[in-house]
């Protein structure tokens, strides 16, 4: 299949779910294809507790290659992340469906978890998921790499060196026939 290179904005605010323990807010994001196979992690939020992120190292294997890491947040807050269309290996992936994963905890058990599909293809688009419980204000958008107004150019220069043979010094001029 065609992989067109692109990038996926995705933001989405988390909510507290009353859960009052350290540590706080352990999360990460990913993707999966329509398989449910992982394809890579955009952010991971967790340092040492990432254990606690059950259902992404299960999928992930604990692999953040690429991926926007930190430690665990004291509050609840907008992420913002963006996806290159590429896998681990940093391959450009067949366009068709994937999944948004988002999971956070902010206890040593598992915390909520949401998931939106989308479909990456050759044209660009935009959509807000609706919210859900402790997941709001989300929104993807999509934008692939243009290549539109790209052009094959020939551009032809006249250079001369001289004194032919040079000894000492050699002069080298470069001019643009258009320019005559």
């Amino acid at each position: 299949g065609q992989g067109t290179p692109g990038t996926v904005d995705i933001s989405v605010k988390t909510l507290d779910y009353g859960k009052d323990r350290a540590p706080k807010h352990i999360l990460a994001i990913w993707i999966e294809n329509d398989a449910g196979s992982f394809v890579k992690t955009l952010k991971l939020r967790a340092a040492d507790r990432k254990k606690y992120l059950y259902t992404w190292n299960s999928k992930s294997s604990g692999n953040t290659t690429d991926a926007i890491t930190g430690a665990t947040l004291n509050s609840h807050t907008t992420h913002d992340v963006s996806w290159n269309c590429t896998n681990t290996s940093g391959a450009v992936v067949n366009d068709g469906a994937y999944k948004v994963w988002i999971e956070y905890t902010s206890e040593h058990a598992q915390g909520p978890i949401t998931s939106f599909d989308f479909t990456k293809e050759s044209d660009a688009f935009s959509f807000q998921p609706p919210d859900k419980t402790y997941f709001v204000d989300m929104d993807l958008v999509y934008t692939p790499e243009s290549t539109t107004g790209i052009e094959n150019a020939t551009i032809s220069y006249d250079l001369s060196a001289y004194p032919n043979p040079a000894s000492e010094q050699l002069n080298i001029s470069l001019s643009n026939p258009r320019d005559r």
